[in-house]
């Protein structure tokens, strides 16, 4: 056996331990969706840190960044997000006390309508992703331990579905904190091995402005104004409306822990994302006239630089970066199905009673589901794995930045403007990403966020002025008196 199919054959051990572990602690839909509201700072703050740091950040992200310049994953757009979320969101999410993102929206707005809507939102933008993420550790896992992409992508599904579903969001969680450390070795291994290669970060950059001029600059290459302008927009939206990280705050054991957590967790992952700018840089110095596709940049560097073991335990790193990410998206997808539509939706209003152990088998169910569908979309997709994560933050920024933003801040924004504004800005995305996608030049040029968000604001506040409120007691519970403006 190759020392890298063995080193992931222990990691699966791993994975599946925990799983089982954790298994035997979900008696009920909070410990499977919120581990019982049980996690102090550090553990979440690196629980959030990893479900973002995922597949296409290192993956997609170092072959992206090698391609058109180190503003490509410029940290101010993550940093920008995450202060939304420290400032005016964790505190008073934490406070709601929900499960899901479609929850607040469902109770702010009072409209079950759009809780399902939400919910929909969530389960496409989920799948999206999870595509991304599966393709990443397909590729991943083919690297590691020499079987065929097929095979890979195959098992890779078979592994975090089955520690997901049996485990919810305490294994999730506490597998994060193991593939921390798997990221820290095997990213710190290729860093330290590529860092006198390229003469550190100032020698690099002094290269990179002979052999790639523009790299180093603030516009990058091969972007246009506008074009980049909507990329850093996508990314700070999606930092304050990206469902696996905010939905992490409801984890946490009350409303200071949830904002500390936030802020560790900024501080985190502005140090791993420059870790990915200094490989994207390394890759276009060292590898880049050898590469078919920029999501080769990674796995090459690490074939040329690492030897064996270190190539195996890097490969293992970003094989923890995806999987991290797709548990919580497959968790939320569970939740979309088996608590905001069936029972928040469907079986509560009408006063029809289901035991715990029903949504608990229908979330797994949805995550089989859930799983499969995204193993057969990363099978077909050609499309880099960094630009269909960003069609999935797109989504989900559209449809839900304004009305979670303005419905924390601003008494005056009613249910029927943010329902409207919310269908509209997920429509336009979408339809944006599928003209991106078909190649037309004008939908080429600006990201699919931009004319979806523009959208979402423009009725939100039209029809906000022009409706009426929710009740009382709805901003009562929103809006306590001693935040009244």
């Amino acid at each position: 056996m190759n020392i890298g199919l063995l080193i992931f054959c222990g990691y699966l051990l791993i994975m599946a331990s925990i799983g089982i572990f954790a298994a035997r602690l979900q008696k009920s839909t909070v410990s499977y969706w919120v581990a019982d509201r049980g996690f102090g700072v550090p553990i979440l703050a690196i629980a959030i840190l990893v479900s973002i740091m995922h597949g296409g950040s290192v993956l997609g992200g170092t072959g992206a960044i090698a391609a058109r310049g180190a503003t490509t994953l410029n940290n101010m757009s993550f940093a920008l997000g995450f202060l939304v979320v420290l400032f005016f969101m964790a505190r008073k999410l934490r406070r709601f006390g929900g499960f899901t993102l479609p929850d607040f929206l469902g109770d702010r707005y009072e409209s079950n309508k759009f809780r399902v809507f939400a919910a929909f939102v969530v389960l496409v933008s989920a799948i999206v992703s999870l595509v991304a993420q599966t393709k990443a550790m397909g590729v991943v896992v083919m690297q590691l331990s020499g079987l065929s992409l097929s095979t890979s992508l195959i098992l890779a599904t078979m592994i975090f579905v089955f520690y997901t579903s049996i485990g919810g969001m305490m294994a999730a969680v506490w597998t994060d904190i193991v593939q921390w450390l798997f990221m820290c070795v095997g990213l710190g291994a290729l860093v330290f091995v590529l860092w006198p290669v390229v003469g550190g970060l100032s020698g690099m950059a002094e290269k990179l402005n002979t052999v790639a001029p523009g790299w180093t600059s603030f516009k990058g290459t091969g972007w246009t104004t506008m074009g980049l302008f909507t990329w850093h927009l996508v990314w700070f939206i999606a930092y304050f409306t990206r469902i696996e990280f905010v939905t992490k705050v409801f984890t946490a054991r009350d409303e200071k822990t949830a904002e500390k957590a936030v802020a560790w967790g900024l501080l985190l992952v502005l140090i791993f994302f420059s870790v990915t700018v200094f490989l994207g840089g390394s890759a276009r110095l060292l590898v880049w006239t050898d590469l078919k596709s920029p999501d080769q940049a990674f796995p090459m560097l690490i074939t040329k630089y690492l030897s064996p073991f270190w190539k195996a335990m890097a490969l293992a790193g970003v094989a923890s970066a995806a999987m991290s990410t797709v548990s919580s998206l497959l968790l939320l997808s569970g939740a979309a199905i088996a608590h905001d539509f069936l029972r928040k939706s469907y079986y509560e209003p009408r006063g029809i009673e289901k035991s715990e152990a029903f949504y608990l088998r229908i979330s797994r169910i949805t995550l089989l589901g859930v799983g499969i569908i995204a193993m057969v979309g990363a099978f077909f997709t050609p499309t880099l794995i960094l630009t269909i994560v960003s069609y999935a933050v797109a989504l989900t920024g559209a449809s839900f930045a304004m009305p979670i933003l303005l419905g924390l801040s601003w008494k005056r924004v009613t249910p029927k403007a943010a329902y409207i504004s919310s269908v509209a800005g997920f429509i336009v995305t979408g339809l944006w990403s599928f003209f991106t996608e078909m190649g037309l030049a004008w939908a080429k040029n600006v990201h699919p966020i931009f004319p979806g968000l523009l959208v979402s604001i423009i009725l939100i506040l039209i029809v906000s002025l022009n409706t009426e409120p929710a009740s009382k007691e709805t901003l009562a519970k929103f809006f306590p008196t001693s935040e009244e403006n």
